[in-house]
């Protein structure tokens, strides 16, 4: 008797279990409909690549750390964190359960269709194909709105440029930037066209890369369609945020990270190497304000990876690092830069903090007469908003700034201990504020802001869009209003792209060996830098995941060298 069915059933049985436990009037079901579809689709994977489904500890490690994570990101019931921890732990086991099998059925599936030895010759058009339909596709967009997507932060921007007047709100090498496009042009439109340039080129870069390494045309084609496709990949690319050219040249990063890993070494040992490293690290380090430390991490971890090159490496870290402290000191002096609003850290906080308020948490008297001298009790239940820390940031006549900065040790004791006696408030707090990060299924009064595509009305420079084609413009307006329908608005939703990065970064892994994560240090320290303080659900804070999420997938691929010869 084949016992095997049998398993199946039981571990169904035992993850719907766990799915129904605390409030079933809550689950939906079509989504348990679709749970039992994936888990008989994992069931018969695995069953039929059974001859592949064994595993070393680390991979096993990986594997079940990544079911966890994209399990979580299902998480839609957050009311369970406040059942018992008996159901609780089971509602948890049931998902996790799920996601495991559909992950296991992945890798197996992998190992048995995937053969790193065979070789595929592209010919030299393939990669100026591609790239003549990326820049073609994103010119459609730029026509059909243009001449791009400006909202207050843009105008900040744009202000700064033409006035002279800097502050650090937003990076000053993009307003530098600004300022010297506009000497050509004096109109967004020149800004959203080397947006459009640069990101398109970050994109053929990488996708020459992956021809190089000889990607199986299958999985080019269908990264290809994606990038051309799905909004998300090139629709931002007409609007004029430092997000934008931050978040490809991340992409640009992560790619020369891997050149530099997968040639061991050989790739910094030439110039081109040297100024294609240092090119992507001038624009990670510079153009978002948390770009610079995930240049200086992941940096330092590749001089350690690759020591014996250290008088190539370390010098190039030298260079960027001593110019942004330059430009950040003497220059920003030089120039009276007004500094940036500290405050903006401090959203995390702020957020748990309210939630414990708004729902009379339990605290001392000391602590409630603190709270109320940075914000009036009764402002903080009118102005929190559980998925943005605007409104209470921003209550500029009531929010006491210097009060916090003149005692921020007292801020943070009176914080920690609100916490401690209210860990489940703190927490709801803590994953509303930041689900833009981890969730794919939104919470029922959340939110997520996606991109504009016109220009902030009302606008004191008189700036406005122009329809050069009624055909275009409706054209691509129908085309996005498609990809919000309903059944595709988990294309907006970073996390999504995370579950995706993390799954093949999985094969990756386990292919090249642990050492191979410093590939994905790029990615997993901006996203973890952006959940420290995301201060609202906006998509384009966790652009760059959806950047590299494809090339990721790709890299899963790489035909192996010589020197990897029966490893997997």
């Amino acid at each position: 008797m084949n016992k095997k069915p049998i398993l199946y059933l039981i571990v169904t049985a035992f993850a719907l279990i766990g799915i129904f436990i605390g409030a079933p009037d809550r689950v939906s079901f079509s989504s348990v409909f679709m749970l039992l579809v994936l888990v008989g689709i994992s069931s018969i994977f695995i069953y039929k690549n059974r001859a592949y489904a064994s595993f070393t500890s680390i991979q096993w490690l990986l594997i079940i750390a990544v079911s966890f994570i994209i399990q979580f990101s299902l998480l839609s019931n957050l009311h369970m964190t406040a059942s018992t921890i008996f159901d609780f732990i089971l509602y948890i086991l049931g998902r996790w359960v799920i996601a495991l099998g559909f992950v296991i059925a992945c890798a197996t599936t992998f190992k048995a269709h995937f053969n790193p030895d065979s070789s595929v010759d592209y010919p030299n058009k393939y990669k100026w194909i591609i790239g003549i339909c990326i820049l073609a596709m994103s010119a459609f967009y730029w026509l059909a709105f243009f001449p791009g997507g400006m909202t207050p932060d843009s105008l900040a921007q744009w202000e700064q440029a033409h006035t002279r007047e800097f502050n650090d709100w937003h990076p000053i090498m993009i307003t530098w930037l600004i300022m010297i496009l506009t000497q050509i042009w004096d109109h967004p439109g020149m800004i959203t066209i080397v947006q459009i340039l640069v990101v398109s080129s970050i994109y053929l870069y990488t996708f020459h890369f992956l021809i190089k390494k000889q990607v199986p045309p299958i999985v080019l084609g269908i990264l290809t369609l994606l990038v051309l496709l799905i909004p998300s990949f090139l629709i931002f690319s007409i609007v004029i945020w430092k997000d934008i050219l931050y978040s490809a040249f991340l992409l640009f990063f992560t790619v020369n990270i891997a050149r530099v890993y997968l040639s061991n070494g050989a790739f910094i040992q030439s110039k081109y190497g040297i100024f294609m490293l240092l090119l992507s690290s001038f624009g990670v380090a510079f153009f978002r304000h948390n770009g610079f430390p995930v240049f200086v991490i992941t940096f330092l971890c590749l001089i350690v990876l690759f020591r014996k090159y250290w008088k190539r490496l370390v010098p190039l870290f030298l260079v960027i690092f001593i110019l942004q402290r330059i430009i950040t000191g003497p220059v920003f002096n030089w120039l009276d830069v007004k500094p940036s609003d500290p405050n903006e850290a401090l959203s995390i906080p702020t957020q748990q903090i309210a939630n414990i308020i708004v729902n009379d948490g339990e605290m001392s008297k000391s602590e409630r007469e603190y709270f109320n001298n940075v914000l009036p009790i009764e402002l903080w239940k009118e102005k929190y908003n559980p998925y943005k820390s605007d409104p209470i940031k921003f209550t500029w006549e009531y929010y006491d700034r210097e009060f916090i900065f003149q005692d921020l040790g007292l801020y943070f004791k009176n914080y920690m201990s609100i916490v401690i006696k209210n860990p489940y408030l703190a927490m709801e707090g803590f994953l509303k504020q930041t689900a833009l990060v981890w969730q794919t299924t939104p919470f029922e009064d959340g939110y997520t802001d996606t991109y504009v595509t016109n220009v902030y009305y009302g606008n004191k420079f008189g700036l406005e869009n122009t329809v050069v084609s009624p055909l275009i413009t409706n054209t691509a307006k129908a085309y996005l209003e498609f990809f919000k329908s309903p059944s595709l608005f988990f294309l907006w939703k970073p996390a999504f792209y995370h579950c995706v990065i993390l799954l093949f970064s999985l094969f990756f892994i386990a292919r090249k060996g642990i050492t191979s994560s410093i590939v994905l240090f790029p990615w997993l320290l901006n996203t973890l830098s952006v959940l420290a303080a995301l201060p609202a659900q906006d998509f384009r804070y966790l652009l760059a995941s959806v950047f590299v999420s494809f090339f990721f997938v790709g890299l899963a691929f790489v035909r192996k060298g010589e020197e990897e010869r029966g490893q997997f």
